[in-house]
């Protein structure tokens, strides 16, 4: 049994982002929020970095050169939901692509790692779960100010439903 495939792991950090997307455009004060995870200052700071390590990962697989972190707007929803997108087409037309090579190492410099040798399988799996543990911390940060995400973020979701 393949227990998760690239493209159900892809659908479900592109559905997560759809959620956080909403919850954004419907509460844009959250973007000014203070925020200390990875070393930024704000939430919209967070935002970036969720979604520029998502494009920069898939640019970098894609054999293209990465945007530059600072090119990549973080003022608004549909300014941070933009690059998300942009990432995401990038993976899929990986993923659909019969002859990449998921198992060949590459090497690439990272912003706060060094550089790192890895499967670009690696590299994927990480830029879709690095989106989904920072969306988990974001939830208890927004709670924390008083706005509750409403839809369960947990894989189990997916794919089950109320009997």
């Amino acid at each position: 049994m393949v227990a998760l495939t690239g493209e159900e792991l892809l659908a479900w950090a592109d559905k997560t982002a759809e959620q956080w997307r909403k919850l954004l455009e419907a509460h844009p004060s959250l973007l000014a929020v203070p925020c200390d995870v990875a070393g930024v200052k704000t939430v919209g700071e967070l935002m970036q970095h969720i979604v520029a390590a998502q494009l920069r990962y898939a640019e970098r697989l894609a054999g293209s050169t990465a945007t530059a972190y600072e090119e990549i707007k973080y003022g608004t929803a549909a300014e941070l939901f933009a690059t998300h997108a942009q990432g995401m087409d990038l993976f899929r037309a990986l993923l659909a692509d019969p002859a990449y090579v998921w198992d060949e190492e590459v090497e690439f410099v990272t912003r706060r790692a060094g550089t790192l040798v890895a499967t670009r399988k690696t590299f994927f799996i990480h830029a879709m779960t690095h989106g989904i543990r920072h969306y988990a911390q974001l939830a208890t940060l927004v709670r924390q100010h008083g706005v509750t995400p409403d839809w369960p973020m947990d894989y189990l979701f997916m794919g089950a439903r109320w009997a």
